[in-house]
């Protein structure tokens, strides 16, 4: 920067002053009069890099990024109950067919059961008391499927 221009600059800001001092003087009543100052904001988006220079009117802003920008996925939340743990289901209308897992009861037992639909032990196609987790298949074939003290079934 030269000599001319910091005398220059230097007027400017004199004449400024002496005119916002005149402007702004006493009013008649003798009081000062308030004059809102403005509030000054800016906004700036930067994007990632090592470092960034983001040029806004007024001052430079040097940003400095640790490393690169990484995307994260969450992964996806579990899939829905297709099953509570209590309840007997009616196969092809209240359950379909495949194979469903249930976590560790937290009463410590979970019976399940595969039935051709009938009332009677004959008509149980297979079960289990489980303490751990369980899995069953359902088949297309069967009719009914009970569960008791199961945590909640989920279609694998």
């Amino acid at each position: 920067m030269n000599r001319k221009h910091v005398i220059g600059y230097g007027a400017t800001a004199l004449v400024g002053l002496a005119i916002g001092v005149g402007s702004g003087g006493p009013s008649a009543g003798g009081q000062q009069a308030a004059s809102p100052r403005p509030t000054v904001t800016t906004t700036a988006t930067v994007t990632a890099g090592p470092t960034q220079t983001v040029e806004i009117p007024g001052p430079t802003v040097t940003v400095k990024v640790a490393g690169p920008v990484k995307t994260v996925t969450a992964a996806p939340p579990p899939p829905a109950a297709a099953m509570a743990g209590d309840g007997i289901y009616e196969v092809g209308v209240d359950v379909q067919p495949g194979t469903y897992v249930s976590d560790p009861s937290p009463s410590g037992n979970c019976y399940w059961e595969r039935n051709t639909g009938g009332d009677g032990l004959d008509s149980i196609i297979a079960n289990n008391n489980t303490s751990g987790r369980s899995i069953v298949t359902i088949r297309k074939g069967d009719k009914i499927f009970r569960s008791s003290g199961c945590s909640e079934w989920r279609r694998r």
